[in-house]
């Protein structure tokens, strides 16, 4: 998820816009006993800078220049695994293509605690000065999740990196992150590039204020019905799946309940932050078909590390569930949340990435997920990112970059390739 968190002691990861609790925070987590000093976590960030701006891409591909809303033409290609997933979130937006920025503007973040809060005087990112909320700047430019032409780039970039299924930060209609626009309008288009691409795609359930399970099953009834039938709709065992991000922050009980009330039909994947939630989550307590850990940051909670990956598959087999670990090549928010520097995980030139990947694949586990393709505010994308420079903005630092633009695509591709030839059957 995808996303600004509010309260932790320890460290704010992602998640979406909406889940948050104020307009200015993305999603938040809030605290655990098993961690006293973890804290809620907000869903931050934005959308949108403009891809044929190409001052705003010093090193851009040629590909990055046009900004047409005509898709270009891709025959239907092989399908790609769908046990490999990749987080993508629509919510980038630029005047260009939307008459407004989104996202790519977003503001700092408040600490919660006053004393802190004081070191960080307000602050809002300016895209014009190609500055904006991440510490790490898009090589397509500050784009708009809108444009077709940006939509094609991001899954032929999906295709290169072998990740199989899209999924897709996503609110019903009528709602929204606090920071972006509604993305539910997006679907249908995203669906359809995943189809020309060889991809599936599902949607991550994005917890809004007030919720309930029974009300979250409704959007799930919503999806199902309007985007199931598509032919790029991920299934498994024939149900559409969807990720619900924040799922233990409503009791197991109400989910159970309101999974058989509604007879949805659906295959849920809880979020777990620790063993317990896959104990209290996954199978007859909570009726979620697994979890997954999503957090990009080792140490951050018992299921975002590696080293529980194993223990959390195995819990999850045996109340007939699967556990889906997430991969992250690092975690970096200081754009969005500049008294989050405990809590970064440096990329170590794609060392960070590699182990994540390592344990993924020593645990076990039939599903892999990576965090994230393109959740530019926390720093966990793969998407192919700009050479270092600095933005036109006395006192924003240089952004951070890869050794190579596509690196992480690169090196993606080459751990699906790993995963899937140490899992049997092929193609699941």
């Amino acid at each position: 998820m995808h996303r600004g968190r509010a309260k932790a002691s320890v460290l704010p990861v992602h998640k979406s816009s909406s889940s948050k609790k104020s307009s200015e925070e993305p999603r938040r987590i809030p605290a655990l006993a098993y961690v006293a000093a973890c804290f809620a976590i907000g869903v931050l960030i934005g959308k949108a800078l403009r891809p044929q701006m190409a001052e705003f891409a010093p090193d851009a591909p040629a590909a990055a220049a046009p900004a047409t809303n005509a898709p270009t033409a891709a025959a239907t290609q092989k399908k790609l695994d769908p046990r490999v997933y990749a987080f993508y979130y629509a919510w980038y937006q630029n005047p260009a293509t939307d008459g407004l920025w989104a996202h790519w503007n977003h503001k700092h973040l408040d600490h919660w605690d006053a004393a802190v809060r004081a070191k960080y005087p307000p602050f809002v990112h300016d895209p014009e000065k190609r500055d904006v909320g991440a510490s790490f700047f898009p090589a397509l430019g500050a784009y708009s999740s809108a444009d077709d032409a940006i939509i094609e780039a991001h899954f032929e970039q999906l295709r290169k990196a072998k990740v199989g299924v899209a999924v897709v930060s996503w609110y019903p209609p009528g709602k929204r992150d606090a920071n972006g626009p509604e993305v539910d309008g997006l679907v249908k288009r995203l669906l359809a590039a995943a189809a020309r691409f060889g991809l599936e795609l599902c949607l991550h359930l994005e917890p809004w204020e007030g919720r309930t399970a029974a009300a979250q099953l409704k959007d799930v009834a919503y999806a199902v019905r309007t985007y199931g039938a598509h032919e790029a709709y991920h299934k498994i065992d024939g149900k559409c799946v969807f990720f619900a991000y924040d799922s233990y922050q409503l009791a197991a009980r109400d989910w159970r309940a309101a999974r058989t009330a509604a007879n949805d039909g659906a295959f849920l994947i809880a979020l777990a932050l620790e063993a317990k939630h896959v104990d209290d989550y996954v199978g007859g307590p909570g009726g979620f078909d697994g979890a997954y850990s999503y957090f990009g940051a080792t140490g951050f909670t018992q299921a975002s590390t590696p080293s529980s990956w194993k223990g959390l598959v195995a819990r999850a087999s045996a109340k007939g569930g699967l556990f889906v670990p997430c991969v992250a090549p690092g975690y970096d928010d200081l754009r969005v949340r500049p008294w989050n520097g405990a809590n970064s995980r440096g990329r170590e030139a794609g060392a960070y990435y590699d182990r994540s990947w390592r344990a993924a694949i020593e645990s076990g586990a039939e599903r892999v997920a990576v965090t994230s393709f393109n959740e530019w505010h926390e720093g966990t994308q793969i998407e192919p990112a700009a050479a270092a420079f600095t933005p036109d903005r006395p006192g924003v630092t240089t952004y951070l970059a890869y050794p190579s633009p596509e690196f992480y695509l690169t090196k993606t591709a080459a751990w699906v390739e790993q995963f899937v030839a140490a899992r049997r059957g092929g193609v699941g």
